[in-house]
């Protein structure tokens, strides 16, 4: 049953079931004691549910990119909360707080920072608790006794740290092996078609070269034997030859018909590449019929359109993506939006090289704008 979940969910279910556990001596202080109505009593209450309500909001895109300014100040006043809850419980409390934080730092960051992080917050846990706001009266443990338990903690946080970068690196790998079998897939409809197309073509030539001659051979004979034929041996000589020349016209039309349909169904293609992704709605736009001629611009098309989902989902943070293909005598077009975060300032990675490379192939343009709550690209290859 576990297995139908993906990681994120799990690593979201397990920070809200710490932090509803964090949420029991909150309950009983305030039920047992009449006077908890107090400035400390308080502080903690709303800072346990700012650290709740931090927590869904930082999770909700959790494994969609890095962490945005607004992500960052997030995660941040998050951690100062762990310092406000050890003040106002005259405790060291935070650090069970900040154990869900080190759950969510190898899914937020590299792993350079996210270890730095674990150790700096450590640290200021420990200098907090015997230097700074916590007097030595109120902590009802020995020096050595906490210093124990910070130790714990500490390498209670590292071991759930490790596991969970175990746990992102996993869900990477998944998400590496649904793009390949979406490209895989998609690769494999257009050979199938390309495979059909020059079984069509090698059809259409044999139909030509061998019972298009013997009938052209036929019909000409034919023709001779009119002239040396009379009577009741002429009249079916011309129509031996009526039938010959209808048998020619219809291999003439059959050739020509398998010619005009070797093109390539680039819809299917699209459909089998944007199958199931997941954390993003795709919308396609395009025609069940819109067909290419050449393999080479069908699969240069693919991996712009798989290069430019992709970046989506790692960058974007959107929930939409809009997909449409159309073309002209002159023009094949993609227009792909979404509904994401939108970033001119950004450097070209090569992903986008890469698009720019293929559509250059192809005398064509790639070009992208900002739109007031996504971003927006239009590619058009030339073929003419």
């Amino acid at each position: 049953m576990i297995y139908r979940f993906s990681h994120i969910f799990l690593i979201r279910l397990a920070g809200l079931i710490i932090w509803l556990v964090l949420s029991v001596p909150l309950i009983i202080t305030i039920l047992l004691n009449s006077d908890w109505l107090n400035s400390q009593s308080i502080l903690w209450l709303a800072a346990h549910v700012s650290f709740g309500v931090g927590f869904i909001i930082l999770t909700k895109n959790l494994g969609h990119s890095n962490l945005i300014k607004k992500e960052w100040v997030l995660l941040f006043a998050m951690m100062a909360i762990v310092y406000i809850i050890n003040w106002s419980t005259q405790s060291v409390t935070g650090i069970f707080y900040f154990l869900i934080i080190a759950i969510l730092l190898p899914w937020l960051m590299t792993i350079k920072q996210g270890v730095l992080i674990l150790v700096v917050q450590y640290l200021l846990i420990g200098w907090q608790q015997y230097v700074a706001t916590l007097p030595a009266e109120a902590i009802e443990t020995t020096p050595l006794s906490s210093f124990i338990l910070l130790l714990l903690m500490f390498g209670i946080s590292v071991f759930s740290f490790v596991l969970s970068l175990i746990a992102c690196r996993q869900q990477n790998a998944k998400e590496e092996l649904r793009k390949l079998n979406s490209e895989l897939r998609a690769t494999q409809v257009l050979l199938a078609e390309s495979s059909r197309i020059n079984e069509r073509l090698r059809i259409s030539r044999e139909l030509h070269d061998l019972i298009g001659h013997h009938l052209t051979a036929l019909s000409l004979n034919l023709e001779v034997a009119t002239h040396i034929t009379e009577g009741k041996a002429k009249d079916h000589v011309n129509k031996a030859q009526g039938i010959a020349r209808l048998l020619l016209s219809d291999v003439r039309d059959v050739v020509s018909s398998f010619r005009n349909k070797g093109n390539l169904n680039f819809a299917q293609a699209i459909y089998e590449l944007t199958n199931d992704i997941p954390r993003l709605k795709i919308h396609i736009d395009i025609d069940e019929e819109y067909t290419l001629e050449d393999p080479k611009l069908a699969q240069a098309m693919l991996r712009c359109t798989q290069e430019l989902i992709t970046n989506c989902i790692k960058h974007a943070n959107a929930n939409n993506l809009w997909l449409e293909f159309s073309k002209t005598d002159d023009d094949i077009i993609i227009v792909i939006k979404d509904d994401g975060q939108g970033d001119l300032d950004f450097k070209e990675g090569n992903g986008l090289i890469g698009i720019r490379e293929r559509v250059k192939q192809f005398n064509g343009t790639a070009d992208y704008i900002n739109l007031d709550n996504g971003f927006c690209m239009k590619i058009i290859f030339k073929v003419t």
